[in-house]
């Protein structure tokens, strides 16, 4: 049975006391796995999250029987009553890698790889409280937006404390996985500068990444123990309903692993991390063609499913 590990709040709670719940998507449905948990044994805490369940394999066993066990018969609500969260709503940190696949760095003007490409991954972070969302949310284009822009990533979640990890211990750090949107500010000018200097279009190019709603996740994780092989996942981007990205994770420069163990060389890796993985190309930077209010854009990955945001106008106050 494959989990697919949601946090939840009934439509008639949000915004209310009520705490999120966590649940497991069954077709169009929400299963309340922490009703059903809770009825066959004593809390253990590890039915609060997905990221705490994620962070006991014990637990996730005790879930997979009482869904089993439950049957038809489980507690559900169509997901037309809930509100998805975000995978992982507060992440510790936040990673995100530039420049993971090839093609997509050639897209963007660079021509054929250099050996630097392949030496070490690029890491920068996103603040989480800001950026991160879910399935349903809108990504919001605010007033000093010039170019947004979309980018369908895998993104893995930590499960494990760890420090100077190898590579080939790394996954055993991994709980799960879930889809990811590094949505961008491409062209950002917020002041002008007397000259644009290389060390300037750097910070805001990072500083782009940065914006309200720019981190889309979701919409469920997948525990690791149920995906074959995390390096041939098919990732599939769309825009309005037409394919705009289509690879494998197996072309990414720097696997899962080999991405983990060059991070935990630098800070100790916590339950609740979590690192996106890089996109592939056919970002809208390489045709021209920038986010607007109306859109959709949806981000799939095979296991997983589909990520889907619409895309509005910030509200401007008067």
């Amino acid at each position: 049975m494959t989990l697919r590990l949601v946090n939840y709040l009934p439509l008639g709670t949000v915004g209310g006391t009520a705490e999120p719940r966590l649940g497991a998507l069954r077709g169009e449905s929400v299963v309340d796995v922490a009703r059903l948990c809770d009825l066959e044994a004593e809390d253990c805490g590890c039915t609060g999250s997905v990221v705490a369940l994620l962070s006991c394999p014990e637990c996730q066993a005790a879930a997979r029987h009482v869904l089993s066990e439950a049957g038809d018969a489980a507690p559900t609500l169509p997901l037309s009553q809930v509100r998805l969260l975000p995978t992982v709503p507060n992440p510790g940190k936040l990673f995100c890698l530039a420049g993971n696949y090839a093609a997509h760095i050639q897209e963007g003007g660079r021509g054929e790889l250099q050996a630097a490409d392949r030496a070490t991954p690029r890491i920068f972070l996103k603040p989480s409280t800001n950026t991160v969302c879910g399935t349903g949310d809108p990504i919001v284009i605010g007033r000093r937006a010039q170019f947004v822009d979309y980018e369908g990533e895998l993104a893995v979640i930590i499960a494990r404390r760890g420090k100077y990890i190898a590579a080939d211990e790394a996954l055993r750090y991994v709980g799960g996985i879930t889809c990811f949107n590094d949505v961008s500010e491409r062209r950002l000018h917020i002041w002008d500068r007397p000259e644009d200097r290389p060390w300037d279009r750097f910070f805001d190019w990072l500083n782009g990444k940065w914006w309200d709603s720019f981190a889309p996740m979701g919409p469920c994780a997948v525990p690791l123990a149920d995906i074959e092989d995390i390096q041939k996942l098919s990732l599939t981007t769309r825009l309005n309903g037409e394919v705009v990205q289509s690879a494998s994770t197996a072309d990414m420069i720097f696997t899962v692993a080999r991405t983990i163990e060059y991070l935990s060389q630098m800070v100790t890796l916590a339950p609740g991390d979590v690192i996106a993985t890089g996109t592939p190309s056919g970002v809208g930077s390489a045709s021209d063609r920038a986010l607007q209010p109306g859109d959709v854009v949806e981000v799939e990955i095979s296991e997983i499913g589909v990520l889907r945001n619409p895309v509005v106008a910030e509200e401007v106050d008067h």
